[in-house]
């Protein structure tokens, strides 16, 4: 990675740059669990950026479970990354998708709520006709199919009616389908994990359409914090 390309990157791309290239670098096992990291000073010079923009790279790192830091002790690898995101991932686009993701809990939440305060019995009924297809989906074909979780999130955002939801989910369903598709080509998508995805589905949709807004905010949250450990961690 060039130190003069990076200076000509715009602010926020430069900590994108160095959180992705760790991100790989874990990811392809060039530091493994246990391994020390350089230090910031270090990587700054590595990378050509300033301290706080490793900084920067380094919290999203920790946010994400793969590195932890200690007084006196440095910063060590503790969780390495699924090879998927790599592989599935646009290049440039890993720290995008996290960010996505992010996005996802605060909106996807709240569109869950207000939801459930709308009682729009016609888009509730849409709602749980989804969640039984992803049932019969989890116990027959062991699978939750990407288009499938997309329409079920479309349709939450829908029974908002209010057009600024449903724009902003339809919005982020690209990064939506690229993490499911990770999600499924991981060896650890087993039965009870692929059981446990339904659930999560059914208590968002089953606190909708009882009018539990609180809950149903809860749950949507809930769910997409879980599927971004999915595919960017493994847990």
């Amino acid at each position: 990675m060039s130190g003069q390309n990076d200076r000509r990157s715009a602010p926020g791309s430069l900590s994108d740059g160095v959180y992705e290239h760790i991100y790989k670098a874990i990811s392809a096992g060039e530091w493994t669990v246990g391994a020390k990291l350089p230090t910031e000073v270090e990587l700054a010079v590595q990378f050509g950026v300033s301290r706080p923009v490793v900084r920067e790279a380094m919290v999203r790192l920790r946010i994400d479970g793969l590195i932890e830091s200690r007084q006196g002790a440095g910063t060590r690898v503790i969780s390495v990354p699924s090879r998927s995101v790599v592989e599935f991932a646009e290049p440039g686009s890993i720290a995008d998708l996290q960010r996505c993701y992010e996005f996802r809990v605060g909106v996807e939440g709240e569109a869950a709520f207000v939801a459930a305060q709308r009682q729009s019995r016609a888009k509730i009924t849409e709602i749980l006709a989804i969640v039984d297809k992803l049932r019969i989906a989890a116990l027959e074909e062991r699978d939750i199919p990407a288009e499938d979780d997309i329409a079920f999130h479309v349709a939450v955002a829908e029974a908002t009616e209010n057009s600024y939801y449903f724009s902003s989910v339809k919005a982020a369903t690209v990064a939506l389908y690229i993490g499911t598709k990770i999600a499924r080509t991981l060896a650890h998508s087993t039965v009870g994990r692929i059981a446990l995805v339904y659930e999560e589905h059914r208590l968002i949709a089953e606190a909708i359409s009882s009018g539990d807004a609180e809950s149903a905010r809860s749950a949507m949250r809930a769910h997409i914090e879980s599927a971004r450990r999915r595919v960017f961690v493994g847990a």
